[in-house]
């Protein structure tokens, strides 16, 4: 008898901290509406698994951005979301493929000075050649100089949107950051970028509004945007921190980046595992 009432209290104290620890624990949030279609997409897939490819002009082909993630891991910085903070298996670093040197390259979908006409060009080539499992797609800046967005611009992104849909791979828009002088054309590519990704739907990144959230007193110029008004600045590209994202541009997208890009890795990537 002493035994079995031994065993009921064990039995309820055990119970007792798993509800606990349920109810410790944060819910994860409503799936987004872009988890059914890119599950979708990614059926099939016989690609290459965590391949991550960067299309994007000079402010992707820096080597301040998304090659951190080549070497470093983010663990730390992620809050509690109710997803989990790493892969299953190894670390981030091993998981995300493309992030290092062998990423950057006009070759590989980013160079300097490029609009959505070069991405037209070389895209086709690296879907065939690398078959990534993913693309970070954000491209605009070129294109929207002289505070006038160039003809065509909605449509070449939208044809690079469906290219990487029809190799099943899930491309990850981002909207472009503010850049001094051109406040008309940046918002108008912008409001294309989110028009696409909702039509399409698609991840989406908020490059453009998170900026505006961080900047120091509300100043982005000369901050986040480096002195030339165009580019992110520099700094700690793989440190995290609330007040680190509030000084390094280049830290800031890789942050927001990579958290829309676990989102996808655990939603559809490896959603059964």
């Amino acid at each position: 008898m002493k035994r079995q009432m031994m065993a009921s209290v064990w039995a309820a104290a055990l119970a007792a901290v798993a509800v606990s620890r349920a109810l410790a624990a944060p819910a994860v949030a409503p799936a987004p509406e872009w988890v059914a279609a890119m599950k979708a997409v990614h059926a099939g897939f016989d690609g290459t698994a965590g391949y991550v490819a960067q299309f994007g002009d000079s402010i992707t082909y820096s080597m301040a951005f998304w090659k951190p993630f080549s070497w470093s891991d983010p663990d730390a910085y992620i809050p509690d979301d109710g997803l989990p903070k790493k892969p299953a298996e190894g670390r981030w670093r091993d998981a995300i493929k493309g992030a290092g040197n062998d990423g950057k390259e006009a070759a590989e979908g980013n160079y300097s000075g490029w609009t959505v006409q070069n991405l037209l060009q070389v895209v086709p080539q690296v879907l065939a050649k690398r078959k990534p499992e993913a693309a970070i797609l954000m491209i605009g800046t070129n294109d929207g100089k002289g505070n006038k967005l160039a003809d065509g611009y909605k449509d070449g992104l939208e044809r690079v949107i469906k290219m990487c849909l029809e190799a099943k791979c899930i491309p990850i828009l981002s909207t472009i950051p503010p850049m001094r002088g051109c406040p008309d054309s940046v918002a108008a590519a912008n409001a294309i970028v989110k028009e696409l990704a909702a039509a399409h739907k698609v991840p989406l990144v908020d490059y453009h509004a998170a900026i505006l959230k961080r900047a120091p007193e509300g100043k982005w110029d000369g901050t986040l945007i480096s002195g030339d008004g165009i580019h992110p600045s520099g700094g700690d590209g793989a440190n995290y921190s609330e007040e680190n994202l509030a000084k390094s541009g280049y830290a800031l997208r890789n942050f927001v980046t990579f958290m829309a890009y676990r989102e996808v890795f655990f939603r559809v990537l490896n959603a059964e595992k």
